[in-house]
């Protein structure tokens, strides 16, 4: 096969909510998609994180709020492995919700139904783990 973009599928399994962070923020599952080369989640939580960084008048960027981190792992029901490929998140223009994304490598192994996931988030002192399955 060769290195194309592969068809992007999405499973099912969106609309899982989680309460995280000490109950303070609402994470949503909103949908994951997948070619053969990564599988995506893509969340939003409510309310928006906290702002990391704050810019100052003159240009730089100073500590605003504690550093945060979220991480993925997987494994299918094959017994296929699948690490944390990164990620991104902003906040919405009106600082209502973060949105963001963090894929997992490699694509699904062909045959696989479903995944079992294990999502963790850290907000400086507080962490949690969610663990869930969806259907590829």
């Amino acid at each position: 096969m060769g290195m194309g973009k592969g068809k992007r599928k999405s499973g099912g399994g969106a609309g899982r909510t989680f309460a995280v962070l000490g109950g303070h923020h609402e994470l949503e599952v909103r949908r994951l998609t997948w070619t053969s080369e990564q599988i995506e989640l893509f969340y939003r939580i409510t309310p928006a994180l906290p702002e990391r960084w704050a810019d100052e008048p003159d240009g730089s960027m100073t500590e605003a709020g504690p550093p945060i981190f979220l991480s993925l792992e997987a494994e299918d029901d094959l017994g296929g492995e699948y690490t944390d490929g990164g990620g991104a998140f902003g906040t919405d223009p009106e600082g209502r919700f973060t949105e963001g994304s963090v894929s997992l490598q490699p694509g699904p192994t062909p045959g696989a139904g479903s995944l079992a996931l294990a999502l963790s988030l850290t907000c400086g002192e507080q962490q949690s783990t969610h663990r869930f399955d969806m259907p590829l």
